[in-house]
């Protein structure tokens, strides 16, 4: 599994290392809320290697087996609350996620944790993107400047970084005390991970999550952010592993 690391401090954050690390919590009999976030499968246009926004794509062949990892990940653990953003690859990562539960468990669809609205480069290559929004490729591709970078026609990740923040903190705050997964997208983790490592949204930086990996954040009861560990992939056997950011055409 992945390091601990702590909320503040850490230089490190596009490298991720195999540790062993409890990924298990007790219950909480102080208020603290312990969120797991698990990025999506793969889709084709992740094997495409196309920047995916709020296109609903479906999971490929690929993102399924991912997900069916995912059954034995949580089976020990004690999950209350089940959380997706709407969006069909995402809500199918979570029913792996909650499969191997004996009680059912609720679950939330909500919007503030869909994926970055890439707007009109939504789709594009890597290729495409440098050629077409050369500014946006700078900032956020090449992650020169991502505070600051906004997609044509789409969010800013200024707004992703509120509406991650914000939405997930109302959830935390209406289910204080439980433990919650929540299915989501990369770039929208990638900003949690920000605000809660103590980053402001000016200063993004980025991590490199691949899909199907988890994350732990502990939220007390003053709704301080403590990150347990960050892109756990150790349940990922090599030929299903898939980071985007790692891979070239």
């Amino acid at each position: 599994m992945t390091d601990l690391m702590p909320a503040h401090g850490e230089n490190n954050l596009e490298n991720s290392a195999d540790k062993n690390t409890d990924k298990s919590t007790d219950k909480s009999t102080d208020g603290k809320t312990t969120v797991y976030l698990v990025r999506h499968g793969t889709t084709e246009w992740n094997q495409q290697l196309r920047y995916q926004g709020r296109a609903d794509n479906p999971l490929d062949d690929v993102g399924e087996r991912q997900g069916s990892l995912l059954v034995n990940y949580f089976a020990d653990i004690d999950v209350d609350l089940g959380v997706t953003s709407p969006l069909k690859r995402a809500k199918k990562t979570l029913e792996y996620c909650l499969a191997g539960r004996k009680h059912p468990v609720p679950v939330l669809v909500d919007p503030s944790v869909i994926e970055f609205d890439f707007g009109d480069a939504d789709g594009m290559t890597r290729e495409q993107m440098q050629q077409v929004y050369p500014e946006f490729y700078r900032m956020y591709v090449l992650n020169e400047d991502r505070g600051h970078s906004a997609a044509p026609g789409g969010e800013s990740l200024e707004q992703v970084y509120c509406r991650m923040r914000d939405g997930i903190l109302r959830i935390v705050r209406e289910h204080r005390g439980s433990t919650i997964v929540i299915a989501s997208h990369g770039t929208a983790i990638q900003t949690f991970l920000n605000f809660a490592s103590g980053i402001p949204w000016q200063e993004m930086k980025r991590f490199l999550l691949y899909n199907v990996s988890v994350s732990c954040v502990e939220i007390d009861a003053e709704e301080n952010p403590h990150i347990v560990f960050i892109g756990d992939r150790s349940h990922i056997p090599e030929e299903l592993a898939f980071c985007y950011a790692n891979r070239k055409k």
